[in-house]
């Protein structure tokens, strides 16, 4: 998920890996806290692919900076990754799609379409496979167990509602 959300930043702003947690706190604050020690890595990676340049840079204040921008084969991996993206956690599904469809607004109205699709599919097969869990009498789930099974199908329904 740091990858699509660095790509994402960068996108709109070139910045060193310190701005760029700064914009993720505030552009995710309500989906996402990445600590620089697993931004670093991110970037580092996402350099070796060739989608981001990395530029020294001297700073106002004298000080020697990096700054981070995107490359246009960048730009496609983002795309890519949003396209491509892997749902199989169940326990990060709802997040990982939140930040997913946050970042969605780089993809043209046709990929957005796909991707909203391939979403819908994975929120709506988790869905069944909770309510499944729920009517499945070999299953002794608790009160409290039931709840948070069907809270989590709620939240499902309501992003299903904003698509």
């Amino acid at each position: 998920m740091s990858e699509i959300v660095i790509l994402y930043i960068l996108c709109r702003y070139d910045a060193t890996i310190y701005k760029i947690s700064k914009i993720v706190e505030e552009l995710f604050f309500a989906f996402l806290k990445p600590s620089l020690g697993s931004l670093n890595p991110a970037v580092k990676k996402l350099e070796k692919l060739g989608c981001i340049e990395i530029e020294d840079k001297m700073s106002q204040g004298g000080m020697n900076s990096k700054i981070c921008s995107i490359t246009p084969y960048g730009r496609k991996y983002l795309k890519s990754l949003l396209l491509d993206f892997d749902f199989s956690n169940p326990s990060n599904l709802l997040n990982n799609a939140r930040i997913a469809l946050f970042c969605s607004n780089v993809l043209d109205e046709g990929e957005k379409e796909e991707f909203k699709n391939n979403i819908k599919n994975h929120l709506i097969l988790l869905k069944a496979k909770i309510n499944q869990g729920l009517n499945d009498p070999y299953i002794t789930l608790d009160e409290l167990q039931k709840k948070l099974c069907e809270q989590k199908a709620s939240e499902i329904e309501k992003i299903l509602d904003i698509l």
